[in-house]
């Protein structure tokens, strides 16, 4: 039997595999549905056996699907490791794809290893930014090669259940308390009063669009939920950059985690412990079950633990 397969339609597959659905991969991959479709099939024509079970609902590997999606799996990170490790005067050259939820910690930790191997001849570097559920996603579609998030630690086991069931790999970075980050030249600050969630009541308050949603609840509690409803008291936004600079240049403020690198000098704002919560940020990391970490990989997951500790 002639088994002259395109290595892209190998990739196509395992995006379906990894997303369940012909559509939404065809979507990630931009291209159309039914020519996805026609690959799969053919796929399927070529080697005499169904590799999905299709349903309303989207599609499941069968047995035979699994064992295809293993080697196929092997062959693609096989030519991966020719196409992004080249060997050059004997060093390697390797690509860092990172996505994270939205801590600079996390962004300084990926400029520093990208900064340490900028005089490589050749490179690729990606960083993306979301919310918990687009890092684990941007990790299964394959988009990022490791992803790095938060959640209320109160939540490990639905967490690592999660994950598992997507094929994800999950491990332990740290434990971080709850900070109010705000202005160096904020009202509270200057006159030297306390400053926490109460003294703060009366002030604007900064959060992401769909993010830290249950976290901020936990601090704030019910009432605080139901207010937002209707309050005209709270910004939105969806960038770090907005964020701050909003902190820097008024008195309003947010919830993160100890001060960052370049948080002083850049946005003269500092962080302060909210010393009556007994919330915990817990930060961890994914890969992909069975994909080695890479040596660049290994040095930015060590720039994140650093930071964070």
């Amino acid at each position: 039997m002639n088994y002259d397969i395109n290595l892209k339609h190998l990739e196509y597959f395992i995006k379906v595999a990894r997303l369940g659905s012909i559509n939404k991969a065809a979507q990630a991959l931009f291209i159309s549905q039914p020519y996805l479709g026609k690959i799969i099939h053919d796929l399927e024509e070529k080697f005499g056996v169904p590799l999905l079970n299709r349903s309303k609902q989207g599609v499941t590997l069968t047995p035979e699907g699994t064992e295809f999606l293993r080697r196929a799996t092997k062959i693609v990170e096989e030519m991966d490791s020719l196409r992004f490790h080249t060997t050059s005067g004997g060093e390697n050259f390797e690509h860092l794809s990172v996505s994270m939820t939205k801590f600079s910690h996390i962004m300084e930790s990926f400029i520093e290893v990208v900064l340490r191997h900028q005089d490589q001849p050749s490179f690729t570097h990606r960083l993306y930014e979301g919310n918990p559920d687009d890092v684990i996603g941007d990790v299964v579609s394959g988009r990022a090669d490791v992803g790095v998030f938060h959640f209320d630690s109160k939540r490990r086991r639905e967490v690592e259940e999660t994950l598992s069931s997507k094929g994800l790999s999950y491990r332990f970075l740290a434990y971080v308390e709850p900070h109010i980050v705000i202005s160096k030249n904020h009202p509270l600050v200057v006159q030297n009063k306390p400053v926490n969630l109460k003294t703060l009541s009366e002030y604007g308050f900064i959060r992401y669009l769909g993010q830290y949603d249950d976290l901020v609840y936990d601090l704030f509690g019910a009432e605080a939920k139901k207010d937002w409803n209707g309050s005209s008291r709270v910004i939105y936004t969806s960038t770090r950059g907005t964020l701050m600079r909003l902190i820097s240049e008024s008195s309003f403020y947010s919830i993160g985690i100890h001060d960052f690198d370049c948080q002083g000098s850049e946005y003269q704002a500092i962080s302060i412990p909210i010393s009556d919560s007994d919330l915990m940020f817990e930060f961890g990391y994914v890969m992909l079950e069975g994909v080695p970490v890479s040596g660049i990989t290994d040095e930015f997951i060590s720039a994140v633990k650093k930071r964070l500790a």
